[in-house]
């Protein structure tokens, strides 16, 4: 019997934080979460129960941790501990860089090719049976 994944409100109620807080710590990688279907995340209760613990001292030592907040511009943002900044700063997944008009135009390239080679063979064909 396959085991059953965790959903984020699961999760969320859980470790009694909300579910924003919690979508927020797996994007920082503090939750291991799994994509299904590209966007659905499920969570395997071992891996909750291993980090438990943990999110609960992160939680006493820094209550306000995660809180929404507003910016200056009045768009609502979340405070960042000293721990995520470091986290951050250390990751090469989260390092941003410039996204040059070369990589836009490969990536175009590479994620559409069969539509690009679907489209030419329809063309070619067409113009196979209106010339014949």
């Amino acid at each position: 019997m396959p085991e059953k994944l965790l959903t984020i409100r699961e999760v969320a109620e859980y470790l009694k934080i909300s579910e924003e807080e919690a979508k927020r710590l797996v994007d920082i990688g503090e939750i291991p979460a799994y994509r299904i279907g590209g966007s659905f995340l499920r969570f395997r209760r071992e891996q909750i129960d291993g980090i438990k613990p943990d999110i609960e001292d992160i939680e006493e030592k820094e209550p306000e941790r995660g809180k929404v907040i507003l910016d200056p511009t009045g768009h609502p943002t979340h405070k960042v501990s000293d721990m995520e900044k470091e986290m951050l700063c250390h990751d090469p997944l989260v390092r941003q860089y410039e996204y040059t008009y070369a990589e836009k135009v490969k990536d175009f390239f590479y994620f559409n090719d069969f539509y690009i080679i679907s489209a030419a063979l329809v063309v070619l064909l067409g113009l196979l049976i209106f010339l014949t």
